[in-house]
């Protein structure tokens, strides 16, 4: 009995270790600096702006870029128009297979 025990251990935590090697981790980046109050950050294939109070700096008050920088793919650019002041996520985009970085500009 006690051997089927200890096959039964050994089996868990091979398992367990199996899963640790195998589960994805996601690790959070962002850009070092903000950009009027805002800044991109990115994962392994997404990406998204964030706020923590909007005051675009360019020559259209409220007005962002943000950019996706994609591996294998076109990158995609777009642009949107914030309220001042605004905090939280603004727009996101899924990269196929991997994303580089992703920046908030005018």
């Amino acid at each position: 009995m006690g051997t089927k025990a200890a096959k039964g251990a050994v089996v868990a935590a091979l398992s367990v270790a199996a899963v640790g090697l195998v589960a994805p981790t996601s690790s959070a980046y962002n850009e070092a600096t903000w950009y009027g109050g805002c800044r991109g950050y990115w994962y392994t294939t997404s990406g998204h702006g964030y706020c923590y109070s909007a005051d675009s700096p360019s020559a259209s008050p409220g007005l962002f870029r943000i950019a996706y920088d994609c591996n294998y793919e076109l990158d995609e650019v777009r642009f949107k128009t914030l309220k001042y002041g605004y905090v939280g996520k603004f727009d996101s985009y899924e990269c196929t297979f991997k994303i580089n970085r992703t920046s908030v500009s005018s």
